[in-house]
C-alpha cells in the first residue's frame, strides 16, 4: 500500500501558527497513528510511526513503521524520502515546519487554531454549556474564497473548529479530544478531521502518544543530515 505523504503533509500544514514567541519548548516527540476513511470504500488506510520536531533547527523527522518502513526529513520546504537508508525522493513543499500543529503546541498557539495569524477577526461569541462558541471572520482579502470559521473552546481549550466556504457551506471540521499535560503543555491526544466532499466524507484521526517535551538524547535524529543530492 502506497503511503499518500502528500496529503497527510498538507494535512500538518494547514495548522497555521501566530508568531512564535520566545518559549522554553523546542523539541516534541510522539508515536503517532494515521487512520483514515472515505466514503464508499471498504477498507481505510493505516500509518504509524513516530514523529521528531525540533522548532528552532526547523527539522521534522517521520519514521514511518507501518504500512511499510521509511523516513520522512522534512526542512524549510523541502523533503526528502528514504527507504532502508537510500534516498527515494526529493520534493519541494508547504513550510510544514513553522505551519505544523506540533510548531503550534509548543509555542501555545492552539486556542485560537492560528486564524488572528493569517487576519481573521473574532465575531460573535455564545456560551452552549461548558462550552464557549466563538465565531472567526475572514479578512476582506479573503472573503471571496472562505467563509467564516466556528471555534469551540472548553477550559480554555480548544474542542472543535468548523470551517465554512464564502456561501456558508461546512467545508470541513476538526475536533480535539483527549487532552494531556506535559511539562505544563496542553496537548490533544487524539485529532479528528472530517472533509465535506460531493462524492461524501473523508474522515481522518490522528493519534498522539508517548509525547515527550524537550527530549535530551536523539540529537542526531533531530538535526539530520540533509542527504546527498537532495
Amino acid at each position: 500500500m502506497r503511503i499518500n505523504y502528500q496529503f497527510f503533509l498538507i494535512f500538518l500544514a494547514f495548522f497555521s501558527i501566530k508568531a512564535l514567541n520566545a518559549q522554553a519548548f523546542y523539541r516534541f516527540k510522539s508515536d503517532f497513528s494515521i487512520k483514515e476513511k472515505e466514503s464508499g470504500t471498504d477498507q481505510g488506510r493505516l500509518i504509524t510511526g513516530s514523529i521528531y520536531f525540533d522548532k528552532n533547527l526547523h527539522k521534522t523527522v517521520y519514521n514511518i513503521r507501518f504500512p511499510e518502513p521509511e523516513q520522512w526529513l522534512v526542512r524549510d520546504t523541502f523533503m526528502y524520502r528514504k527507504k532502508a537508508d537510500t534516498l527515494v525522493s526529493t520534493q519541494v513543499i508547504p513550510p510544514v515546519g513553522e505551519f505544523s500543529i506540533f510548531n503550534m503546541i509548543l509555542s501555545q498557539q492552539l486556542t485560537d487554531f492560528g486564524l488572528a495569524k493569517v487576519g481573521y477577526t473574532p465575531g460573535d461569541v455564545q456560551q452552549d454549556g461548558n462550552q464557549v462558541i466563538a465565531q472567526w471572520l475572514p479578512p476582506e482579502q479573503l472573503k471571496s474564497y472562505v467563509g467564516p470559521v466556528s471555534l469551540a473552546s472548553e477550559q480554555k481549550r480548544l474542542t472543535a473548529a468548523a470551517f465554512y466556504d464564502k456561501d456558508q457551506k461546512l467545508v470541513s471540521k476538526f475536533y480535539f479530544q483527549e487532552y494531556s499535560l506535559r511539562d505544563g503543555l496542553a496537548i490533544p491526544g487524539k485529532i479528528y478531521q472530517i472533509y465535506y466532499r460531493e462524492s461524501g466524507e473523508f474522515v481522518r484521526i490522528m493519534t498522539l502518544k508517548n509525547i515527550i517535551i524537550n527530549q535530551t538524547d536523539e540529537d542526531h535524529i533531530y538535526d539530520f543530515v540533509e542527504p546527498a543530492g537532495g
